[in-house]
């Protein structure tokens, strides 16, 4: 060899160089490959475990929510007009107004609905609270059914503050309506002195589904004397409202009246209708009495 020669492996060729490498990190490279589709195959596992439950969850919430809504092939207890008057004529009017204190309405699917609320005037400072629904924590109690034969009469007290109203109902059987009924409510002070009692006001108020037709009759200083309706299940109706008296006495008792008249916008909003103040304070009938 001629000296400043250096000697020089050949190179390899292109083919050789890859087998060469393949052949020093091949077995790496195919565990790496094999771990990560070992990971794909368990996270697809993951995924469709998670699929099907959720499918086995909402078949089985579909299959119950059939069973809840599917009718017994047993016939039905009750026929499907056992609460109409002719069937069930004592029990067609009754007090089947719960979470108000008082109010009375009739067993069927378009009811005519009756009820009292009531309010101190000058007893606290501020707004008069008007009683109407039964509230937890609204001070008014103890209260309750002194008796109810569950058919044709009942009495309630109702203790409100230095005030005890009450209720009293009777029903007279007759007629293809479940008969005729009447109310009585009295409010007594149930504090000794010369204090002056606060007024009271008195509201009587009846509610259709809008499309029954009622007119009120209003006689001598504004007092509403009657209240005449029709519906397609009663025919002609009237109520008629008698004028204050003292317990114990027939002489009418100083009142004022007040007359208003309104749509119905549903019974959740009643109380709402009738507070002082508002812009759409319309109660649809009511009568107020000095105590």
């Amino acid at each position: 060899m001629a000296r400043g020669e250096r000697r020089r492996r050949g190179a390899p060729a292109d083919g050789a160089r890859t087998t060469e490498r393949a052949a020093r990190g091949g077995p790496a490279r195919r565990s790496g490959e094999a771990r990560g589709s070992a990971w794909r195959a368990a996270l697809g596992v993951v995924v469709l475990s998670l699929a099907l439950g959720l499918s086995g969850c909402w078949l089985l919430a579909w299959h119950r929510a059939r069973r809840a809504v599917t009718l017994h092939s047993a016939p039905p207890a009750l026929p499907p007009d056992s609460s109409s008057p002719a069937v069930a004529p004592d029990l067609f009017w009754g007090t089947y107004r719960p979470h108000v204190y008082f109010g009375m309405k009739t067993r069927s699917p378009k009811p005519l609905l009756t009820g009292l609320m009531w309010a101190q005037q000058g007893a606290t400072p501020g707004t008069p609270k008007l009683r109407h629904t039964c509230e937890q924590g609204d001070g008014v109690g103890p209260y309750g059914w002194e008796f109810h034969d569950g058919l044709s009469f009942g009495r309630q007290h109702i203790q409100d503050g230095a005030l005890r109203l009450t209720t009293e109902f009777v029903k007279r059987p007759g007629g293809q309506h479940g008969g005729d009924w009447s109310w009585r409510v009295t409010v007594e002070p149930q504090t000794s002195g010369t204090s002056a009692l606060p007024l009271v006001s008195l509201f009587f108020y009846v509610v259709t589904d809008g499309k029954e037709v009622l007119v009120p009759e209003v006689g001598a200083k504004g007092q509403l004397k009657f209240i005449s309706g029709h519906s397609s299940e009663l025919g002609d109706f009237r109520f008629t409202l008698m004028a204050p008296t003292n317990p114990g006495d027939t002489a009418p008792k100083y009142s004022s009246y007040n007359v208003f008249w309104s749509s119905n916008p549903g019974l959740p909003l009643l109380t709402e209708m009738a507070v002082p103040g508002e812009e759409e304070a319309n109660p649809w009938s009511s009568w107020q009495a000095a105590c």
